[in-house]
């Protein structure tokens, strides 16, 4: 809470505020444009969080309308426009979950998977609906085309060796959109979780108060991020659903809902492990006290290892699965530890 009879905080949410929105509209700066609101939360408390949020919305609708009210026919946003209002709506959403102050609030990991619950349950009723509309598929359609054509003129194919065919095939607009639909109903859980999880480490990280050595208080360190061994059950059973979509094909079966939720909540779950395997590899830097940049080399090398064909899959997995083999191997032991423990 801030005293109402300083102009200083209001200046500083104005400005937090007015970064998100400029981060927002920048293309990739969606990715991180809830972290400056989530510093605000750090430093000012969930009631300016609710205050800034209410000012980014406000100017958000307001650009989104400005059309509608000077423009020509006062025409009313199309559905895509629609729909972008309902997701960020729901960031911003998920944003305030995160940092409610409950009188006996759970561990921020709990906070994180019950706001994605609950952008699941507002935007896939949501989507299924618009989805329905006729102008809605128009538009995508439209939009897909153009993504098409964009492609086929940046990545031209050069002489026929057998690929150009293939090529050609895979940027259909058909195939873009089957492949880009298919992507986002098995990972969007996964997505949002990644999202609001990094603005909020991101935001905590850059809110907090530093001593003069940048010591990390004990609470943000991930070298002591843990799961219970009771995750690995829906993990198991997520798994196994995963499984049977691949060989069994759940969806041609009139199973998609399960199939699509099964992918979601092993991709959460596989996430969070992972955070586990990273927290142990952290743990390590620490216990041996070796240099920060060769984490930050580390971690550069990793996104970039994922991110290739041949290994990607495997660089994926390893890191959740160092993460889940601590249910039964000790890996994390302190300096001090005595020899039986």
């Amino acid at each position: 809470m801030w005293q109402r009879s300083s102009r200083g905080p209001y200046v500083e949410i104005l400005l937090f505020t007015l970064s998100s929105l400029l981060l927002y509209h920048t293309g990739v700066g969606f990715l991180v444009f809830l972290v400056p609101l989530q510093v605000l939360a750090s430093r000012r408390g969930v009631a300016a969080l609710a205050l800034a949020e209410a000012v980014f919305f406000a100017v958000f609708l307001a650009i989104r309308f400005w059309p509608t009210v000077f423009g020509d026919g006062h025409p009313l946003p199309d559905l895509l426009s629609a729909s972008e209002i309902g997701i960020a709506g729901v960031c911003l959403i998920g944003m305030l979950v995160v940092n409610l102050p409950l009188p006996r609030k759970p561990r921020t990991m709990v906070m994180l998977l019950a706001a994605s619950g609950i952008a699941g349950a507002a935007l896939v009723p949501l989507g299924l609906a618009i989805a329905r509309i006729p102008a809605f598929q128009s538009a995508v359609d439209q939009l897909f085309g153009e993504v098409s054509k964009t492609l086929s003129a940046v990545f031209a194919p050069g002489p026929d060796d057998g690929s150009q065919a293939f090529f050609a095939q895979m940027i259909q607009p058909a195939r873009l959109r089957s492949m880009t639909e298919a992507t986002l109903l098995r990972s969007f859980l996964a997505d949002y979780l990644v999202l609001l999880s990094f603005s909020w480490w991101a935001g905590q990280a850059g809110g907090r108060r530093r001593t003069m050595y940048a010591e990390i208080p004990e609470g943000f360190r991930l070298s002591r991020f843990r799961l219970e061994s009771g995750w690995l059950w829906p993990l198991i059973v997520s798994g196994a659903v995963v499984l049977a979509d691949l060989f069994l094909g759940l969806s041609a079966r009139g199973l998609s809902v399960l199939a699509y939720a099964g992918w979601n909540a092993g991709l959460v779950l596989l996430f969070l492990f992972g955070l586990q395997g990273m927290a142990i590899v952290m743990f390590l830097f620490e216990k041996y006290r070796l240099p920060r940049f060769l984490w930050f080399l580390l971690v550069v090398g990793i996104v970039v290892l994922a991110a290739s064909p041949g290994v990607g899959v495997f660089i994926v997995l390893i890191i959740p699965v160092l993460g889940i083999s601590e249910n039964w191997i000790r890996l994390r032991v302190p300096r001090r530890a005595a020899p039986t423990e």
